[in-house]
């Protein structure tokens, strides 16, 4: 079925689907947008919008799920289809970088060690 990710009134995201909870995004999260990376390795960066529960989504890296971000309410929800062992949510503006960072910058990065086992 996969997980389904919408936003709520007080500032949360609501998970659905294979995965069943409620995250609270932090001040941070809600001033300065967050991401949140999928143990397939897909990586989404969200804004809240101001004004109502609504997040706009966009994807930053794409792993092996099936990713589909949909209209819900005056902004989008994000429809993931796949077997995820593990989500996780990081707040600002810098949590995606693309590039390594120059030495001695002081940034927190959203960064997988995704080991690909295979089977014999």
């Amino acid at each position: 079925m996969g997980v389904r990710i919408e936003a709520l009134e007080g500032n949360r995201l609501q998970l659905c689907g294979d995965i069943d909870t409620v995250l609270d995004v932090p001040a941070r999260g809600i001033t300065e947008g967050f991401s949140l990376a999928f143990s397939d390795g897909t990586l989404v960066g969200a804004n809240w919008i101001p004004g109502g529960p609504a997040c706009q989504f966009a994807i930053a890296a794409e792993g092996a799920a099936m990713v589909k971000i949909v209209r819900q309410g005056f902004g989008e929800a994000l429809e993931l289809d796949w077997n995820f062992d593990w989500i996780t949510l990081a707040c600002g503006t810098e949590t995606l970088q693309p590039y390594a960072l120059p030495d001695g910058e002081d940034v927190l990065q959203l960064t997988l060690d995704i080991e690909v086992k295979e089977v014999a």
